[in-house]
């Protein structure tokens, strides 16, 4: 994830930003759409699309041909560029951009029409937020801008007043009363609901860019759990302790010094009560499996591809259904 938009974000690109980051620029979409139809050569595509430069429409082709969304054919003896025709691989880009079509939908300050300047700004801001961790940080708890910049030392106070000034804007965070110094902000239901778009992208990259782009760490691990379970529906008899956990490569592992990275959730009739980042190598309750497969499980509902165990296997079946339903059940 050099191909994309990327570097209008500035910082490290995490895990699904890099081909998230592809939609701020809204010819991906119509490039990748128009591609349903069959092989298209340039000039056909620029005709059908009017009114894009024809040397900004190459640039977008060529992008969506690095990352093998695009493929190009044989032009023969003819002088003119090659046709252009859809990949497996841009197929499955084409959910990436109806995930975040619907994602904002459900904008608080209403709908956003897909492929506007207002859906660039949403979408910039969504992945400097992810980038930048500010979305893991006020996930479980308010911040000041102030408090951010004590827990986020890697980035500049002024880059990170300028994403959240952008989310905030955007309706991604919000502010809420404190009698104390300084305004804490909260994420706001929509940018919990965010996850789903960052989740599709991130199955592209892992299935059809590993090598291009950011492994997905503890960080994304962590800040998806934490921001979807406030959301997951659960039986109103829920109740207990339960870890929800992803096994990390071996390179991850000696860094973290464990091999699993998730959350232990306490559950109380049937409302999650509290979401902590302590891994337990011996939790009471557990569901377990790899990052591709927690991605299958949350995006396609694959349940049967997790392990679960412990003293109450169905309150881990209840959180890991609530994280589908809450994410991608009502489509």
């Amino acid at each position: 994830m050099a191909v994309s938009d990327a570097s209008a974000f500035d910082g490290d690109v995490r895990a699904g930003s890099r081909v998230l980051s592809l939609f701020a620029n809204p010819l991906t979409e119509r490039i990748l759409q128009a591609h349903l139809d069959g092989p298209l050569r340039l000039s056909v595509l620029h005709d059908q699309l009017g009114w894009a430069p024809q040397t900004t429409l190459r640039a977008a082709v060529g992008n969506l041909c690095e990352i093998g969304a695009l493929a190009r054919g044989s032009n023969g003896n003819s002088g003119s560029p090659a046709a252009t025709e859809l990949t497996p691989a841009g197929e499955e880009l084409i959910a990436v951009g109806e995930a975040l079509e619907r994602w904002l939908v459900r904008c608080p300050m209403g709908a956003i029409p897909p492929h506007s300047d207002e859906a660039k700004g949403a979408i910039k801001a969504l992945a400097g937020g992810w980038n930048s961790t500010m979305m893991r940080a006020l996930a479980n708890r308010p911040f000041t801008l102030t408090g951010l910049d004590k827990i986020i030392p890697e980035m500049s106070y002024p880059s990170l007043e300028r994403r959240l000034a952008s989310m905030r804007a955007t309706g991604q965070i919000e502010a809420v009363e404190d009698s104390q110094r300084g305004t804490p902000y909260v994420v706001t239901e929509w940018s919990r609901r965010a996850v789903a778009p960052l989740c599709v992208a991130g199955r592209y990259e892992r299935r059809h860019l590993p090598q291009e782009t950011a492994p997905i760490t503890d960080v994304e691990v962590e800040a998806s759990f934490m921001l979807v379970l406030p959301l997951a529906p659960l039986p109103e008899n829920a109740r207990g302790a339960c870890m929800l956990a992803v096994q990390t490569t071996a390179d991850q592992a000696q860094q973290q010094g464990h091999n699993l990275a998730g959350v232990i959730v306490e559950v109380n009739r049937g409302e999650v009560v509290s979401c902590q980042t302590e891994i337990d190598q011996s939790p009471p309750t557990w569901a377990l499996g790899t990052a591709e497969t927690w991605l299958d499980v949350v995006i396609d509902g694959r349940f049967e591809e997790l392990r679960f165990g412990g003293a109450r296997p169905q309150l881990a079946a209840d959180l890991v259904h609530g994280l589908h339903f809450a994410l991608f059940g009502a489509e």
